[in-house]
């Protein structure tokens, strides 16, 4: 996918297109179709869901974006919360002057999905929740290995906890390049803010189209979290998307995409 630039609050923000390059202040063209935005996960990167992404390129207009601090974005540290990356996405929007959304939100990405529907409204048409939740259930036990790994006491875990037991080596070790696109301290910090999000109460009050996609395998956000979001949403649909786990948009991008076309055309 063609990448370019674009300043928002101070940072310089790597962001991903497709069809036409254009000259560095232009934002490209996003006439065509649905305009989706991919939202990436904890210490993730716009570029994860590249396949997924040209896929709806042949129809569609998507964009996907590095938060500051993830893969090729300026700055050095997490922003800290789900409401202040969502405020970030929504000064995103507002630099790239675009029309509204539909939002891809994988993982962290659904949290602030759901957080930018219910305060900035004026920016989302739709949802596509992906391999996440409204409280999410991080044990401590997780989040001390990755402060152990910011502070240089221990290795990276590169484990296939993330994927389907179906999920090819290839896959993985794909998945594992992207991992280390960003600094484990951002990665740590994104994490301590998915634990402490919980936006159940308010999931009521998201009126507008919402797809909820899940890995059948997925042990990061497991099938019931998603059923809840589809039972508490109004209106939601699910689709659980066999042989995948919480890396969907990789693991089986094709499919991903197949449901999100047919439930939002």
């Amino acid at each position: 996918m063609p990448t370019k630039y674009v300043d928002v609050d101070g940072y310089a923000v790597h962001y991903f297109h497709t069809g036409q390059t254009t000259l560095p202040p232009v934002v490209p063209d996003v006439s065509k179709g649905t305009l989706f935005l991919y939202v990436h996960g904890a210490g993730s990167n716009g570029h994860f869901a590249h396949k997924m992404l040209d896929m709806l390129s042949a129809a569609h207009s998507p964009l996907s974006f590095d938060f500051p601090g993830h893969g090729r974005s300026s700055g050095t540290e997490s922003l800290k919360s789900v409401a202040a990356y969502s405020d970030f996405t929504y000064s995103l929007w507002q630099a790239l002057d675009v029309r509204p959304v539909v939002i891809i939100g994988h993982s962290m990405g659904g949290a602030i999905a759901m957080d930018l529907a219910l305060r900035h409204a004026d920016m989302v048409e739709g949802l596509a929740l992906t391999c996440t939740a409204a409280k999410f259930n991080i044990p401590d036990e997780l989040i001390d290995t990755w402060q152990a790994v910011m502070k240089g006491r221990r290795g990276q875990p590169f484990t296939k906890v993330s994927c389907s037991p179906q999920t090819p080596q290839a896959i993985i070790q794909e998945g594992w390049m992207e991992q280390i696109k960003t600094d484990p301290r951002v990665r740590c910090f994104d994490l301590m803010a998915c634990q402490q999000v919980d936006l159940r109460a308010q999931l009521g009050q998201l009126d507008l189209p919402t797809l909820v996609l899940a890995g059948a395998d997925d042990a990061t956000t497991p099938v019931a979290q998603a059923e809840e979001l589809r039972d508490h949403i109004p209106n939601a649909q699910l689709a659980v998307i066999p042989e995948a786990g919480h890396w969907l948009p990789l693991e089986k991008p094709q499919a991903a995409c197949d449901a999100i076309q047919a439930f939002f055309n």
